[in-house]
């Protein structure tokens, strides 16, 4: 339920609250004063798409406001989401002067696209063009099954798992299969095969190649090293004969082991810069196999897609492509039998849909067609007609509403029987059967009331009020005889000083709604227009109104 409503700086208000309650509530004022602004504003905080600008002039941005109060179904979505459930929400959306805007719930920014799929769950928003959309066989068939209860999603799945199906049949009997194709992929699998890149060898290579490079200077360092120690009267030579020569000497032979164990260490020194040296010339000799290699795998690389992982994967299409070739009749029967099965399992899906749909148009038509009655439609008939169609998304049925509206007309289309104003209470007829069902708490109206007056409009105001005892009713109206069924009257006034326009939107007491309710009818409002306003009131509210409700 809509509990309030807030705009700030929006095209012609500069600043408007208004506070909503259970029941019906009207909104009306004279055309133009901006009565169709408030539910555009409803519209656009549900995240309708802004058409034009709807800043005011000379302001930077305009602020909608919406707190309204939660369902379980909106729970679920939710929590769905990531969103803490609360027994209140408050959706605002700004927009600034650019056009752009931004939407938050409950303060935490969101996208337009939640917004839709959440006030889905709330609000239902009715105008005209809705009523000119009920002649669209797609949308009879989605109302249709909203009543019926059904969930399409089994039968969308099965459809598309069959689609899938079909598509990989054709395209596989669509390819080439010819003697040169298999040469051209064997050749390919086979250059990928014989090359046997293993995992993570390209980069042991590069690390490789990269100390095999480094290994000339290595090897001037270590030969420097050998040099200094092995020469003729290098270090090693000099150590061993000073050794000698302290064993003779009595002051220093004692210390004589000590020299002679620093040329041993020398030595091993020695030994290990060989074993080094040695180890860079091999190194050296393996660098040209090396980069050869190195160049062999990045060639592969680039050929096959760029790294080893997409050659790879690469290898296991042009597997499974030779499979194709030398198999490809057992493909042809493998993929039919997919289809037949994908088929077989979406017809059973199709059929159980179509059933579930035929059981209900009996209750349906009989639903409408006393809320149609009730409309001052007594002469209407009313059929929903089921007819096969080509398999799709939606099932095998093509659902069509029919209807005569007076005696002796011919049962045809909705869209070639009806005029505007018995459209508009044909949908009404509807929105009363459905909103039982639908888990909606909200209902708009928006001037669903055209082309009708006297009595039809008082069972319209009737007929809103009655689904006003279960769900909360906004209704935008030009007619006394709908408003006059209202609980709470808001009415829409623009005022002008010459420079500027303001829309103010106000709640009428009692004698307030009666005067406007006189000029809606009348005009004016004489005393004898209230007067008549005021018995009209009385005789609805009292359920003596010529027309039940």
């Amino acid at each position: 339920m809509i509990e309030q409503i807030t705009v700030q700086n929006y095209i012609l208000f500069d600043k408007a609250s208004v506070e909503f309650e259970d029941g019906m509530s009207v909104i009306t004022g004279e055309t133009g004063a901006g009565k169709s602004l408030l539910i555009d504003a409803i519209g656009y905080l549900c995240g309708g798409r802004i058409q034009g600008s709807i800043v005011r002039q000379g302001q930077d941005k305009a602020v909608l406001r919406m707190v309204l109060t939660s369902s379980p179904a909106a729970d679920a979505l939710l929590l769905e989401h990531g969103f803490e459930p609360e027994e209140v929400l408050t959706i605002t959306r700004t927009v600034n002067a650019a056009g752009k805007s931004q939407v938050r719930l409950n303060g935490q920014i969101t996208t337009l696209g939640f917004i839709r799929q959440l006030t889905a769950r709330l609000i239902d928003i009715h105008s005209q063009l809705d009523t000119i959309q009920l002649m669209d066989p797609a949308v009879q068939l989605d109302l249709l099954d909203q009543y019926a209860g059904v969930d399409r999603q089994g039968v969308q799945d099965a459809w598309k798992e069959f689609a899938s199906a079909r598509q990989a049949l054709q395209q596989a009997q669509n390819e080439t299969y010819s003697d040169e194709e298999l040469e051209f992929v064997t050749a390919q699998l086979n250059e990928i095969d014989s090359a046997k890149a293993g995992e993570g060898e390209l980069e042991q290579l590069q690390e490789s190649i990269r100390t095999a490079s480094r290994s000339q200077k290595t090897e001037e360092e270590v030969r420097e090293i050998l040099g200094l120690l092995k020469k003729d009267g290098g270090i090693l030579e000099s150590v061993y004969e000073l050794a000698r020569v302290m064993k003779k000497n009595p002051g220093l032979a004692g210390r004589s082991d000590e020299i002679q164990s620093l040329y041993y260490q020398l030595e091993s020194v020695g030994e290990e810069a060989q074993e080094q040296l040695d180890s860079v010339r091999d190194q050296a000799r393996d660098l040209d196999a090396m980069q050869d290699r190195e160049y062999q795998l990045k060639r592969l690389y680039r050929k096959y897609g760029g790294s080893r992982e997409a050659m790879m994967e690469k290898r296991q299409a042009l597997e499974t492509r030779v499979d194709r070739i030398l198999h490809r009749q057992d493909l042809f029967d493998k993929l039919e039998k997919q289809k037949k099965a994908a088929l077989a399992a979406y017809v059973e899906k199709a059929r159980a849909l179509s059933k579930a749909r035929e059981a209900v148009i009996p209750e349906l038509q009989e639903q409408i067609l006393s809320h149609a009655r009730d409309l001052m439609l007594e002469h209407a008939r009313f059929e929903i007609r089921r007819t096969d169609k080509t398999p799709g998304e939606t099932g095998m049925d093509d659902i069509t509403f029919y209807a005569s509206m007076n005696p002796g007309q011919p049962l045809t289309p909705v869209r070639q029987s009806a005029s505007g104003g018995e459209l508009s209470r044909l949908m009404l007829a509807l929105k009363t059967v459905f909103q039982t069902r639908e888990g909606i708490d909200t209902i708009i109206f928006d001037e669903i009331d055209t082309g009708v007056s006297g009595k039809v409009a008082l069972a319209m105001g009737s007929k809103m009020h009655k689904i006003a005892e279960n769900r909360q009713v906004l209704c935008i109206t030009h007619l006394a005889s709908v408003a006059v069924w209202a609980d709470r009257h808001f009415t829409v006034s623009k005022e002008s000083d010459g420079q500027t326009t303001l829309t103010r939107i106000s709640e009428l007491d009692h004698e307030e709604t009666l005067r406007e309710l006189a000029i809606m009818a009348h005009g004016h409002a004489t005393e004898q227009a209230v007067d008549g306003m005021r018995e009209l009131q009385k005789e609805v509210l009292d359920g003596q109104s010529p027309v039940s409700h």
